[in-house]
């Protein structure tokens, strides 16, 4: 009885301390989400006749995509550095230029002030992503993995919230100025929090790796051993296949097999969620939200709830995510996503004056949204957190988050041309063709995680398989602990 009493306490402060750490990551990303849709209502406050900063289509589609011309630079650096200092320690000198590019923003009054503000906070969100997601994919218990990991992505649905309802109620500086609050209060939470443990024990600092791992699992000194020892193992697997030759050919880990796979699924997959629209509607929601129902909607109204939806989506789907498989809900998200986008597309072709159901292109849209928000717009960071090996998590992790933006500066700086030239039914025909195109791959190629442990996972991408829908990790783990036990 008493230790079954002492288990449970462990337990409530294994959570306790896990959700302190996510918490603390949560206002990381929310600062992200807040950088990323800035643009979305700056845009029509400078771009109105009587604005103090009068802004033309093309300065505005500078503003609306600088930020994702310099996230890939932080992005870059990212992986270096969180493997040289650790996760906590990248994430704190991350928060720096966030602080000041708020700042910039704030005592702005020529265009180049405003840009280089928006350059500093994209910073951030490039250097600031990949180790949030690692660090919590690094600490989180395996059944608690996907609720923690995919956290991040309610966090940052929230700081796009955030941002809109602010830059609704006041004027666009003083909306940089409450902003910069929630950088500084990351800033201050991580110097109370401890580094991956993972990451220690890969630099041999195995007391310090010990003791975050022990405060991680509630003070139990047992389970934190036993998870430190899976650890080393998984190392010595690691170092005992690099010794055999099966790397000889590579002069990176980033192009070792296993790793090379789990790449190839995260970015042919993130390709297809960014040319899927996911991020556009960030971006530039006003301009869509206007152009998609031919003016018949209210600028912010409309803004703030696509983007309340996203909020109460994500948070929906973080715990259906501790019962339901990462395929299940990707694939469901991308058929009802796809399908909206595909019916919006040929309502505006085909019925683009009925009056009386001008209401149509907004609920399609808003279905669009709720679709795409709890399976493809979640399970980008948790793929980013838990499918590159250990041995290379931060570069694999940096290289991830570049590709994603610079696809994203594409996107986002050709949407206005994309606009003109496609017109609505074309841009929606283009969600959703990519949507589907999205949804094909996942469904035969995106393994299912779902309650293993990291090592598990890496042993997975080790398998011969390459269709991998024809497998699960439990068959990839099985097969290779015979091949073990073979003379």
């Amino acid at each position: 009885m008493e230790n079954l009493t002492k288990s449970k306490i462990y337990r409530r402060k294994a959570i306790l301390a896990q959700t302190f750490l996510t918490t603390a990551a949560l206002l990381v990303t929310a600062n992200n989400g807040m950088t990323a849709g800035y643009s979305a209502l700056l845009l029509p406050q400078i771009q109105a006749e009587n604005s103090t900063l009068p802004t033309t289509e093309e300065q505005g589609s500078w503003i609306a995509s600088i930020h994702s011309i310099v996230t890939p630079m932080g992005s870059l650096l990212s992986g270096p550095l969180m493997e040289r200092f650790g996760r906590r320690t990248t994430l704190l000198f991350s928060l720096v230029p966030s602080l000041l590019g708020w700042m910039a923003i704030y005592m702005s009054k020529t265009h180049a002030v405003l840009l280089i503000g928006r350059c500093f906070t994209a910073i951030t969100t490039g250097l600031s992503a990949p180790p949030a997601l690692v660090l919590l994919a690094e600490t989180a218990e395996p059944k608690l993995r996907g609720f923690l990991v995919g956290a991040p992505s309610t966090s940052f649905s929230i700081g796009i919230l955030m941002i809109y309802v602010l830059n609704s109620l006041l004027p666009w500086q003083m909306v940089a100025l409450v902003a910069a609050t929630v950088p500084f209060m990351a800033f201050a939470s991580f110097f109370v929090l401890p580094e991956s443990p993972l990451w220690l024990a890969k630099a041999n600092r195995n007391n310090e790796a010990a003791s975050s791992l022990t405060w991680l699992r509630g003070g139990d000194a047992g389970k934190a051993r036993q998870e430190l020892e899976l650890m080393e193992l998984q190392q010595q697997q690691n170092k005992m296949r690099q010794e055999a030759g099966t790397n000889k050919t590579s002069t990176s880990p980033l192009l070792s097999q296993p790793i090379l796979r789990a790449l190839m699924v995260v970015n042919v997959f993130n390709f297809f969620q960014v040319m899927a629209g996911t991020f556009t509607i960030i971006f530039y929601a006003v301009s869509v939200l206007q152009q998609a129902t031919g003016g018949q909607a209210t600028d912010t109204e409309i803004a703030v709830f696509t983007a309340l939806s996203r909020v109460v989506l994500t948070s929906i789907a973080c715990f259906m995510l501790l019962k339901i498989g990462r395929r299940p809900m990707t694939i469901s998200s991308g058929i009802g996503s796809g399908a909206a986008a595909l019916i919006l597309s040929f309502w505006l072709l085909w019925m683009p004056e009925m009056e009386k159901l001008a209401w149509v292109p907004a609920v399609l849209i808003i279905i669009y949204v709720i679709f795409n928000s709890y399976g493809f717009f979640m399970i980008q960071g948790l793929m980013i957190g838990e499918m590159f090996p250990a041995r290379a998590r931060g570069p694999a992790s940096g290289v991830t988050c570049a590709a994603i933006n610079v696809l994203l500066f594409l996107t986002s700086k050709t949407y206005p041309w994309m606009t003109h030239a496609l017109k609505p039914a074309g841009l929606f025909l283009l969600f959703g063709l990519m949507t589907v195109a999205g949804t094909l791959f996942a469904y035969f190629f995106m393994p299912e995680t779902k309650g293993k442990t990291l090592a598990e996972i890496e042993e997975y991408f080790n398998g011969p398989s390459v269709f991998w829908k024809k497998r699960n990790v439990d068959e990839i783990i099985k097969g290779e602990e015979n091949v073990a036990l073979k003379p």
